[in-house]
């Protein structure tokens, strides 16, 4: 299924990529840069990351969390040998599609780095090839903003608090796991806001639960303040994540100005 859907999505990929990128505008911005401090302690988006956090995913890299154990670090090595043949990564593609062809537990990970040696350092040092961001941004647009952007439209989320905890939730959980989320929130309310729940309640209650899915899970336990800087937002009435945004985040401080 998930092969099928790789085909799916580098064909809308190469039907629809842009010759060049547009401009990022807020608020869609502020919420990159927020889920950018969750994944790199940072709100400059880190194209060049690359690291194991030993969350049985293998390597996580790029601005949005790629991995080489859960198949979209497959999908982005194709987009960018797409838009870059012959690139400095293009020889770690059959290593990428082994470790997706192998055992993956039942979160659909594989920790294996057989095959990667030398990537991290490959990677880090692309950062100057605009094909190379532009493959990232790409790949984002069709896994993760686009899906969880239909879905908000879906539930009639319309606030710019509730647009971004869902592409963060998308980038954490895959879009099937926002799926669940919302499912799980349109049952504990008996709704949506597009049945007529407040959306500011419907909202906290997701971060409820997403919280507690975090809260279940070895790996994502740490992970919890990303669900609590949406919350401390909420709370403050910050629901148009209007700047400047002061916030903590895994006991650091930022200020988006």
């Amino acid at each position: 299924m998930k092969a099928v859907l790789a085909v799916a999505i580098l064909a809308v990929l190469a039907a629809q990529t842009p010759a060049c990128s547009a401009p990022v505008a807020e608020p869609r911005l502020t919420i990159e840069q927020l889920t950018s401090i969750f994944e790199n302690d940072t709100p400059i988006l880190q194209y060049t990351y690359c690291q194991n956090i030993h969350d049985r995913r293998g390597l996580t890299f790029g601005f949005a969390g790629f991995t080489s154990g859960t198949y979209d670090g497959t999908l982005f090595l194709e987009e960018y040998q797409r838009l870059a043949p012959g690139n400095p990564l293009v020889r770690y593609l059959p290593a990428f599609k082994k470790i997706d062809a192998g055992p993956h537990d039942a979160e659909g990970r594989n920790p294996s780095l057989a095959g990667l040696a030398g990537f991290r350092e490959t990677f880090r040092a692309l950062g100057d090839d605009p094909a190379f961001i532009q493959a990232q941004q790409n790949l984002v647009d069709h896994l993760y903003w686009g899906p969880s952007q239909r879905i908000a439209r879906r539930v009639d989320a319309r606030l710019p608090i509730s647009r971004g905890e869902f592409y963060d939730a998308c980038i954490n959980h895959g879009e099937d796991g926002l799926e669940e989320l919302v499912h799980a929130t349109n049952h504990r309310l008996g709704g949506t806001p597009r049945n007529g729940i407040p959306e500011r309640k419907w909202l906290a209650e997701f971060l409820t639960q997403r919280l507690a899915l975090l809260r279940s899970d070895p790996d994502w336990r740490r992970s919890t303040d990303r669900v609590k800087v949406y919350q401390r937002l909420l709370a403050r009435g910050n629901v148009r994540l209007v700047r400047p945004i002061r916030l903590t985040c895994y006991g650091d401080h930022f200020v988006l100005p």
